[in-house]
């Protein structure tokens, strides 16, 4: 798949992914399995920080020193196995997949912190790239 296609794909799930949130919130709350009690929403969250992480991933460059490079590439492959697991870590870390944290502080944390490490990762990745740059 070409850049300009994975482009548009992600910045496409992107955006359909702020509409529910910011838009039609309403949309979030629409069952999926009832039985399962699987919202819209976390879907939509899981499927926008996916595009999220990979979107990053393809605007940010890859250093050119070996050693960066392997260590880049090992972060990168990591954060985007964060991402990919958010939805089932999510589940694991609050019991549900509606994710309430129904008298669980610890978890809500712990949730909150995992969800953070996936979206601020990418200032790792920047500063890996801005410390390539010094060294040239």
């Amino acid at each position: 798949m070409k850049n300009k296609t994975k482009l548009i794909l992600l910045l496409s799930i992107l955006g359909i992914t702020f509409y529910c949130l910011f838009v039609q919130p309403e949309l979030l709350g629409v069952r999926i399995s009832k039985s399962l009690n699987f919202p819209l929403g976390s879907l939509i969250s899981w499927l926008g920080i996916v595009a999220y992480t990979l979107l990053l991933h393809l605007f940010i460059k890859l250093p050119t020193k070996s050693i960066l490079l392997k260590v880049d590439k090992m972060l990168r492959y990591f954060h985007i196995g964060l991402a990919l697991f958010w939805l089932p870590m999510s589940y694991f870390i609050s019991g549900n997949l509606a994710f309430a944290f129904q008298n669980k502080p610890i978890a809500f944390k712990i949730w909150i912190g995992y969800t953070l490490v996936i979206l601020l990762f990418p200032l790792i990745l920047l500063l890996l790239k801005l410390f390539n740059r010094a060294e040239k």
